[in-house]
């Protein structure tokens, strides 16, 4: 269908070595979208290039610390110099561990809030311009469903992703002008990288979440390539600012 076609987009996918970003980058690149995917590891960069390549996609590697604004200039110049364009930012980067917020670090909450929030406005604010050139853009800004329910031990992860919901509301308002679409996706448990839910690295609650889950089952990266479709092409011209939970149903078992 015409209103999914991204052929001649461009994307930019930060966290997209792997885990739910590659998995975001295989269902754009299914739509014929070029995508450049954004990482701090160059070994797991190469390997999701060489990935993509072979699935017969268009993707190039980026080496940037989203979480600092000159890192963030260079991928948005190293993306227009290989791919001409940029069209979608899929902010997907993110990092989370639990930890009592008595016992954190005033370090640790800066370094937390720099790499889940604030890279997000930066790479938000450095694709802009490329997006009003083009005449448009999308962005998907990835949070999460555990934040509409309190958990002790994620006080910093609730501030970040609970900052990018609202940030996402206000984007939506300030960019409208400029015919770019701002929308949130909120995983529930999906397994990645950073919440193992099979193996050693299993995640412990995993079976209970599973058990209480509608859908009978964790996410899988594959998942979400269905809606960041839709979110990244013409079907979703008329969304934006909205912030939509994407669990399985996850937060009415919990």
């Amino acid at each position: 269908m015409k209103f999914f076609d991204l052929t001649g987009k461009v994307a930019i996918i930060t966290g997209g070595n792997g885990g739910l970003g590659l998995g975001i980058a295989k269902g754009l690149a299914k739509e014929g979208c070029a995508v450049a995917l954004v990482g701090r590891n160059q070994d797991k960069i190469d390997k999701a290039v060489a990935e993509m390549e072979a699935l017969g996609a268009k993707a190039i590697g980026v080496q940037a610390d989203v979480s600092k604004e000159d890192d963030v200039n260079r991928m948005v110049k190293e993306t227009t110099d290989q791919l001409g364009r940029i069209d979608i930012l899929v902010n997907n980067a993110a990092i989370s561990w639990g930890i009592a917020p008595e016992k954190m670090t005033l370090e640790e909450w800066d370094n937390f809030i720099a790499v889940d929030l604030t890279s997000c406005f930066l790479c938000a604010k450095a694709c802009h311009p490329e997006m009003v050139k083009a005449g448009g853009g999308k962005i998907i800004n990835i949070g999460s469903a555990i934040t509409k329910k309190g958990m002790g031990k994620l006080v910093h992860y609730a501030a970040a992703k609970g900052g990018m919901d609202h940030m996402t509301q206000s984007l939506a308002m300030a960019w409208g002008k400029d015919n770019i679409q701002v929308n949130a996706v909120l995983p529930g448990l999906v397994d990645t990288e950073m919440m193992p839910c099979e193996g050693p690295k299993k995640a412990g609650p995993v079976n209970y979440i599973v058990k209480k889950t509608p859908v009978g089952r964790y996410g899988m990266p594959e998942d979400f390539e269905g809606i960041s479709v839709l979110l990244s092409s013409e079907a979703s011209s008329f969304i934006t600012g909205s912030i939509i939970v994407v669990d399985g149903g996850m937060m009415l078992g919990i």
